[in-house]
């Protein structure tokens, strides 16, 4: 059985698709190849949030694996790929880069040169186009693609005696944005048409296309646009566009064909040569051979599809910000899981943010994967990060891709499934991924909101200085304890306690005493009453109880503990307490406030004879 780490990025999402269908194709023929795809939306940029997407790239503990290709031609962020090469090497493993040349790997790519080249010389040739600007890739990236491209360009106008006079060329970076800036001012300026805008892709050729159309520009009538790659979107493009058609499923299939040579011990060869042709269409002015029929079809299959999509969409976040908890935000994208184009998903999150998450921020590194994972499942199962998913679950599975979840730089944890969504290909994956992060998160805040709320809560109904109920607490829970006690006992014993003197101890000894002295009597409430039932700092220095009825020796019991109190304290003073104690039965249906007005009565007669007797 091989084990195969492979390492994508989602930047051009129609090549990405091809790329995730070949790799499946690949693993439902190979019985003996278990595939674990790290694939992420991470762009150019190279700021904190594509920082967090590119972390998946760390997931995987490379010394656990046979063998490593690298999607090189879309990672086109550098530091990325040279950190992927630094760990493949010292896993030491053998490595496949597709497009891109990086040390220790073999290299499989495409002919771009040659085909550039091709489709640079049909235009010329066939269309006798002499005058072109060509739109290049990223060439600053170290990725040769764009090179090659831009060099085959410059061989067709070297064979076909194009004047350097002829041909101007405008160093772009592949996006779509770039072909469409770069028809607006062309136009906005005023500069004649060239007789050919030769694009380095269909990103930007598509762009540009829209734009001429969009001004009243004719293609091919008025200029030629071509483009390279071959994606739907050239193919349905109305002209359809001119471009290079690339067979990344066979890349794919070569480079994991080459790897497990790799793995075996086999000679191969340094660098594996794709060749790929020309798509001479309407753009350039050819014959659009594309049925009517098959557009038809691939329109009425994507229409249904975003139909479908749409609607699993709605479904999705409904019950996602229904859900109150993880719990049940795992059984909303469990029951979802059409949306994510599998029959298994994997919600797996960092031990850190699992632990921590009814709390508002965390101590440790919170951009990188924990020790261990939580697998939320009907159950949460911890498990070792360097596993990826517990078993059984991950032997049983032979086609894993792994995105990772995060919410701004927080690494949430990340999501595997086992099977691709048509979603992927219509840049709508991300979307779900963004969506679902942020529901996430949002069940946190609502968790966050609760606990902030109960805190504001107890608060409100407790004292400040000794933590018994406050009068507030009296108005909420007093009765309720009342009613549940005399259910329960059949009688409620209600105690009004103040204490002696405190006018004397505060001035003698100051307030700080004081505040002792009152912590002082509330421990000794709590520790003779039971924890159901209910005590408060009535104001002052007064304290009411109400406790069972099975307990009739409760006011003893409180003076009993107050002078064992004075006699191991320490303190200068001596707590002194006057209890009034009323008993009240079920078949006397006494109110509450009733049997604490008469109990205060009691407590002030006690204090009075007190007084008189000294």
């Amino acid at each position: 059985m091989y084990k195969i780490a492979y390492f994508a990025v989602d930047w051009n999402y129609e090549l990405v698709d091809q790329t995730l269908h070949g790799l499946k194709q690949y693993t439902d023929t190979h019985r003996n190849v278990l595939l674990r795809i790290f694939d992420c939306f991470g762009k150019d940029l190279g700021n904190s949030k594509d920082k967090s997407e590119y972390r998946i790239f760390t997931l995987p503990d490379l010394s656990g694996f046979d063998g490593a290709v690298i999607l090189g031609n879309q990672i086109i962020y550098p530091p990325v790929r040279e950190e992927l090469v630094r760990r493949i090497d010292q896993a030491g493993i053998p490595a496949v880069s597709i497009g891109c040349p990086l040390p220790g790997c073999v290299l499989i790519n495409h002919d771009n040169r040659t085909a550039q080249r091709d489709i640079a010389s049909h235009v010329i040739r066939e269309h006798h186009a002499r005058r072109l600007v060509y739109l290049t890739g990223n060439l600053q990236n170290d990725c040769p693609e764009a090179k090659d491209r831009l060099d085959g360009f410059l061989d067709a106008c070297r064979e076909n005696d194009i004047p350097s006079e002829n041909i101007q060329i405008l160093e772009k970076t592949w996006r779509t944005s770039e072909g469409s800036e770069t028809a607006r001012q062309w136009l906005q300026d005023e500069l004649p048409l060239p007789d050919a805008f030769i694009c380095a892709n269909d990103e930007m050729a598509l762009g540009m296309l829209e734009t001429l159309q969009e001004s009243g520009i004719q293609v091919p009538a008025d200029v030629i646009v071509t483009g390279y790659d071959n994606l739907d979107s050239a193919q349905l493009s109305c002209p359809r566009l001119s471009t290079v058609f690339c067979d990344y499923r066979r890349v794919n299939y070569s480079a994991m064909e080459t790897l497990i040579e790799m793995i075996d011990g086999k000679r191969v060869p340094s660098t594996v040569q794709i060749s790929a042709e020309i798509v001479a269409s309407a753009s350039c002015g050819c014959n659009d051979d594309t049925e009517s029929g098959a557009i038809r079809e691939r329109t009425f299959q994507q229409t249904r599809f975003l139909r479908s999509f749409y609607l699993l969409q709605g479904q999705l976040a409904e019950e996602l910000f229904e859900a109150s908890n993880l719990r049940d935000l795992t059984t909303a994208v469990l029951h979802n899981r059409a949306i994510f184009g599998c029959h298994d998903i994997f919600l797996c999150f960092n031990d850190y943010y699992f632990d921590n998450y009814e709390k508002a921020e965390w101590t440790q590194d919170s951009e990188s994967y924990g020790a261990e994972m939580v697998l939320a499942s009907r159950n949460y199962i911890r498990f070792p990060t360097r596993q990826l998913l517990p078993e059984p679950y991950l032997s049983k599975e032979r086609f894993l891709i792994f995105y990772p979840l995060h919410y701004n730089t927080y690494s949430i944890g990340y999501i595997a499934l086992d099977g691709i969504s048509e979603a992927a290909k219509m840049n709508l994956h991300e979307s779900i991924f963004n969506f679902l992060e942020i529901a996430i998160e949002n069940i946190r805040k609502k968790e966050l909101l609760r606990r902030f709320n109960e805190m504001l809560s107890d608060l409100y109904v407790h004292d400040g200085l000794t933590g018994l109920y406050n009068r507030f607490g009296y108005e909420r829970y007093a009765n309720e304890t009342y009613t549940r006690l005399m259910r329960k006992y059949g009688s409620v014993l209600v105690l009004f306690t103040d204490m002696d003197d405190m006018k004397v101890i505060n001035d003698e000894y100051g307030h700080d005493a004081g505040d002792t002295a009152l912590k002082a009597v509330a421990q000794i409430l709590n520790e003779n009453c039971d924890e159901d039932d209910f005590i408060m700092r009535y104001g002052g220095d007064e304290f009411v109880v109400i406790a069972g009825g099975d307990k009739p020796d409760l006011d003893d019991q409180i003076l009993a503990s107050a002078d064992k109190y004075n006699n191991v304290s320490g303190k200068p003073f001596r707590l002194g307490l006057s209890i009034g104690c009323v008993l009240s039965k079920r078949q006397d249906k006494r109110p509450l406030d009733d049997c604490v007005r008469e109990a205060d009565i009691l407590m002030y007669e006690t204090k009075t004879a007190r007084k008189v007797g000294r």
